[in-house]
């Protein structure tokens, strides 16, 4: 995986009934050939046709580009082991992996995303498996929709206190919501299934079973052997289909409407977060990816955040149809997907700050209670038996309070124990100005060298050289 962000394009195969009825615009500058094609193993041309004005329909040709391109003969197989069995190792090494499925209803862009999702369950259950015990992950399931305004866990449909949230470390979270350890295949396929199941589905124009949310399945891999170790992450998100609502006006209620509004609406907002990451490589400026506009969006804040504590890598499918009618559709998803080529082929890891908690190690939060602790304190490992700071940060206060009184054999009293804490929570919100400042000094220094590099290029041109060169003057 050389790049962090990776686009593949999927077009898949019409129906017999499809290409019966839709002959006419399978013809291009006379002669039968495909409205959609894939021209090059990162190439897509869509012929787009209009009516012309000798009567008849003529073609207008767009070129899209993809890190990869998968026509209507491509095998789901096959796509999965080019793009998202590589991941597998990746987040077992600790990486945030996000496999992404984007498209008009009935593009296949759930059929691809489901297929995906069970070989990489199985092989991420055998790869685990494999591995020598110390090594090994924990395997945990949580799973939410996300439906207009609201956020609904998929594993307990009884829960109405789901929410997306960014925590203290700057990560998405998915608050309240159920979280299932899951220690075989079988039992996290069939989780999945059931999870996939669960959401809102309705008749549109394009599917009589339309999923009308987006649907967000995140597996957490904590190692076993170090529990301050940032968990590996594969997270599978199927959005919602897009369409037209004055296509399916004569098809829906008052309802149905405002749910295609709604998604129309969240998408824009993914569409400006790919826009706005795509412009960050122009600029001089730290980039503002506005990935807090949406609970969608943020949700999928590793996809789109240039700066990470951990590796990640996201990779967007982008599916389409071949058929006539959908051709404005396929246009408009090859369009916002190629942007993201654009964008930076790299996530900046941030270098860490000695002030910052975050990244202190146990050792040095233990230097740090044995300090404001005082002589009272008489076991700071109790109050800090293995957690480094980004784990002590997560703590609530009323137990690091109990922890303190309890190490200190109750010497501390409640008062000068919440005043360490208090100590304590200012360092951790002064971690997070911390960051943001080192992320837009990285930048800047960033875009510096950029510049720099862009210049000695253009200097080291043997052309350049030769035009520089001043002819003698002449006495």
């Amino acid at each position: 995986m050389q790049d962090d962000f990776a686009i593949v394009f999927r077009v898949r195969s019409a129906s017999v009934s499809v290409v019966e009825s839709d002959s006419e615009a399978q013809t291009v500058a006379g002669s039968p050939m495909a409205l959609v094609q894939t021209d090059s193993t990162t190439t897509a041309l869509v012929h787009e046709p209009k009516p012309a004005l000798q009567g008849g329909i003529e073609h207008t040709t767009h070129t899209f580009t993809a890190n990869h391109t998968y026509g209507t003969d491509s095998t789901t197989e096959n796509i999965f082991t080019n793009h998202v069995e590589p991941l597998v190792p990746f987040v077992l090494r600790g990486g945030y992996a996000t496999v992404m499925a984007y498209g008009q209803t009935g593009s296949g862009k759930t059929y691809t995303l489901s297929h995906c999702s069970q070989l990489a369950v199985q092989t991420l259950y055998r790869h685990n498996a494999s591995l020598p015990a110390a090594s090994r992950c924990k395997i945990s399931l949580s799973a939410v929709e996300i439906y207009g305004k609201k956020v609904n866990d998929l594993l307990d449909l009884t829960n109405t206190r789901a929410g997306i949230a960014e925590n203290m470390q700057g990560a998405s979270v998915f608050m309240r919501a159920k979280t299932l350890d899951i220690a075989t295949e079988d039992e996290m396929l069939r989780a999945i299934e059931q999870a996939w199941s669960c959401r809102r589905t309705s008749a549109t124009e394009k599917n009589e079973q339309s999923s009308r949310s987006h649907a967000l399945v995140r597996l957490t891999l904590q190692s076993l052997r170090d529990k301050n170790a940032l968990p590996g992450v594969l997270q599978l998100v199927d959005l919602a289909g897009s369409e037209r609502a004055s296509d399916d006006s004569k098809n829906h209620s008052s309802e149905r409407m405002a749910e295609t509004v709604a998604i129309n609406t969240s998408l824009m907002t993914l569409k400006e977060c790919i826009r706005s990451r795509a412009l960050a490589g122009q600029s001089d400026k730290p980039p503002h990816i506005p990935f807090r506009s949406s609970k969608l969006t943020l949700a999928l804040k590793e996809a789109f955040d240039l700066y990470s504590r951990q590796p990640s890598h996201t990779l967007f499918f982008a599916t389409a149809s071949p058929c006539r009618p959908d051709i404005p559709a396929t246009i408009n998803t090859f369009r916002y997907a190629s942007q993201l080529l654009a964008g930076p082929k790299r996530l900046v890891i941030r270098n860490p700050d000695p002030r910052d908690i975050f990244h202190w190690s146990n050792e040095r939060v233990l230097e740090w209670l044995t300090k404001y602790g005082g002589p009272q304190l008489a076991r700071p490992r109790d109050v800090a038996p293995y957690e480094d700071g980004a784990s002590l940060s997560r703590v609530p206060e009323g137990e690091f309070i109990q922890r303190l009184e309890g190490a200190s054999n109750n010497k501390l009293s409640t008062k000068a124990a919440r005043e360490i804490y208090l100590k304590w929570w200012k360092l951790v919100i002064a971690s997070r100005t911390l960051a943001q400042t080192a992320q837009t000094k990285e930048w800047k220094d960033r875009r510096r060298k950029q510049e720099e590099d862009e210049l000695d290029e253009i200097a080291q041109d043997a052309t350049v050289q030769q035009l520089a060169k001043l002819l003698p003057v002449s006495s």
